[in-house]
C-alpha cells in the first residue's frame, strides 16, 4: 500500500466521540471537511482544537485573550493540516481577516512573539499526538505514514506561523505609525500653544509634563550635509550633559531636530562647547523651565536661539542666556536697523573709526561707567578716555548716562549687524 493510501485511510478513521463546543466548527468549513474528508474528520477537527485550547489555557492562564479569535484560528490551520495531509488544496478565504483580529490583540496588549510561537507550537504538538494515536491504530500501514504525519504537521504550522508573524509585524509597524503621527500631533499642539490634555499628552509623550523641560535645536547651515551617525552622536551627548535619559526628538521636514530633555529637578543647561559641536552642525540651546508652558518657551528659545547663531555663522551654536537681548531686538530686523540709526547717529557706520568708539562704549558701559577700569581694560589714559567719551556724547546728542539702557540696546544690535556682514555667506555681489 502507498503512502498516500496508508493516510487516506487513516485520515478515513478520524471522529470524535467527545463532547464538542456548540458550533465548534464554522458551517463553510464543516461543509468543506465533510465534503472531501467526511463527518468523521470534522467532528475530529472540533474535537481536537477544543483538546489543544483547553490544555493551552492550563499553560497561559491569561483571562484576556480573546479565545474565540484564537478558536477560529487554530480552526483554519488544522483545517489546513488536514486537508494538506488528504492531498487537498485549499484554505478557508477569510485567514487574512482573522490574523489581523490576532494580531491586534497582542500588538495592543504587547505580547512577545516567542509566546505566540510557543503556543502554536503547542498546539501542533497535541495536534500530532492525536494524529499518531490515530496512525498507530491503523496496523501495520498506519506506523508507516507517521514520518510524513510529523513532516506534513510541522511544515503546515510553520507555514501558519510565518504568516501570523507577519501579520504582527505588519501591525506593530501600523501601530508605530499611527503613534508617531498622534506624538507628533501632540508635540506640535504644544509649541503652537494649543490646548492639550495634559495627562494624555504625558502618557502618549512618555514624558512628565509637569516636570522640568530643556530644549535644543539642531541644524545645519543652508548647502551642509551631515551623516546620521554624526547627528546621533550630538543628540546623546546632549541628553549625557544634561543628565537625563528622558529625552523626546522631534525632526522637522526643513532638517531641523529639536529636542527636549525632562527632569524632576531643574537642570543645568550645558555649555555649547560641553557638547563637541562636529561642523557644519550648529546648536541652540534654550533655558530650562517647568509643565506645558516651559515646554514650549524652552523649545521657543532653542529655536530662536539656533536661527540668530545661523545668522551670525557663530561655531557650534549659542545658549539663550547669552543671546536672549539680540533674539528679542532683531524680532524685526528693519525696525531693529532702525532704532541702531535714531539712538547712535552717526556711530552706526561701519568705518574703524565708529566702530572704535562704539568698543569704547561697550566697555564704558560694561564697567558700570567707571572711567578707570575702562581705560585700564581699553589700554587708554584716563583723559584720553575721558576725551574720547566727549566726542561720543556730541555725537549722539546727549549725554552717555541720558539713555543708557537705549544706547545700549543699539549697540547690542550694532554688533549684530556687523557681525552678519562680516560672514562670508551673507556678502551681497555688486548689483545687490
Amino acid at each position: 500500500m502507498s503512502t498516500a493510501d496508508a493516510m487516506a485511510r487513516v485520515i478515513a478513521t478520524l471522529d470524535w466521540d467527545g463532547d464538542l463546543w456548540p458550533d465548534s466548527l464554522p458551517l463553510h468549513e464543516a461543509e468543506q471537511l465533510r465534503s472531501r474528508l467526511g463527518d468523521g474528520a470534522a467532528r475530529w477537527v472540533a474535537g481536537a482544537v477544543e483538546r489543544s485550547l483547553e490544555a493551552l489555557q492550563e499553560q497561559i492562564h491569561d483571562s484576556l485573550a480573546p479565545w474565540p479569535t484564537i478558536r477560529t484560528f487554530a480552526r483554519h490551520v488544522l483545517t489546513a493540516t488536514l486537508l494538506r495531509l488528504a492531498g487537498e488544496d485549499g484554505l478557508p478565504a477569510d485567514t487574512e481577516a482573522i490574523d489581523r483580529d490576532l494580531a491586534e490583540d497582542i500588538v495592543a496588549r504587547d505580547i512577545p512573539l516567542s509566546d505566540i510561537t510557543g503556543a502554536l507550537r503547542s498546539m501542533q504538538h497535541e495536534w500530532l499526538s492525536l494524529l499518531i494515536d490515530a496512525a498507530v491504530g491503523v496496523r501495520p500501514e498506519g506506523i508507516g505514514v507517521i514520518p510524513a504525519l510529523a513532516t506534513s504537521v510541522t511544515g503546515t504550522m510553520d507555514a501558519w506561523i510565518g504568516a501570523a508573524t507577519d501579520a504582527i509585524v505588519d501591525e506593530r509597524r501600523r501601530v508605530f505609525l499611527a503613534e508617531q503621527v498622534r506624538v507628533r500631533s501632540a508635540i506640535e499642539s504644544l509649541v503652537t500653544a494649543e490646548p492639550v490634555d495634559v495627562e494624555a499628552a504625558t502618557q502618549l509623550l512618555r514624558i512628565p509634563l509637569a516636570g522640568w523641560h530643556l530644549g535644543c535645536a539642531i541644524g545645519v547651515p543652508p548647502g551642509g550635509a551631515v551623516e546620521r551617525r554624526v547627528l546621533d552622536g550630538l543628540v546623546h551627548r546632549f541628553g549625557r550633559a544634561v543628565g537625563s535619559e528622558r529625552m523626546l526628538r522631534y525632526e522637522t521636514s526643513a532638517g531641523k531636530v529639536h529636542l527636549w530633555v525632562t527632569t524632576d529637578g531643574r537642570p543645568r543647561a550645558p555649555r555649547v562647547e560641553d557638547l563637541r559641536v562636529p561642523a557644519p552642525l550648529l546648536v541652540g540651546i534654550g533655558a530650562p523651565h517647568r509643565g506645558a508652558d516651559g515646554f514650549r518657551r524652552t523649545f521657543v528659545e532653542a529655536s530662536d536661539t539656533l536661527r540668530l547663531a545661523a545668522g551670525l555663522g557663530d561655531h557650534g551654536g549659542a545658549s539663550y542666556g547669552d543671546v536672549a537681548l539680540a533674539i528679542v531686538l532683531s524680532q524685526d530686523e528693519e525696525r531693529a536697523r532702525w532704532f541702531v540709526e535714531h539712538e547712535l547717529r552717526e556711530l552706526a557706520g561701519d568705518s574703524p573709526e565708529t566702530a572704535e568708539m562704539c568698543n569704547t562704549l561697550r566697555t564704558f558701559f560694561d564697567t558700570r561707567m567707571r572711567i578707570a577700569p575702562a581705560a585700564e581694560r581699553l589700554f587708554l589714559h584716563r583723559n584720553t578716555l575721558i576725551n574720547r567719551l566727549e566726542r561720543i556724547q556730541a555725537v549722539l546728542g546727549h549725554g552717555v548716562a541720558e539713555r543708557s539702557a537705549e544706547t545700549q540696546a543699539a549697540l547690542v544690535l550694532a554688533e549684530l549687524f556687523v557681525r552678519r556682514l562680516d560672514d562670508p555667506a551673507t556678502e551681497r555681489d555688486d548689483s545687490g
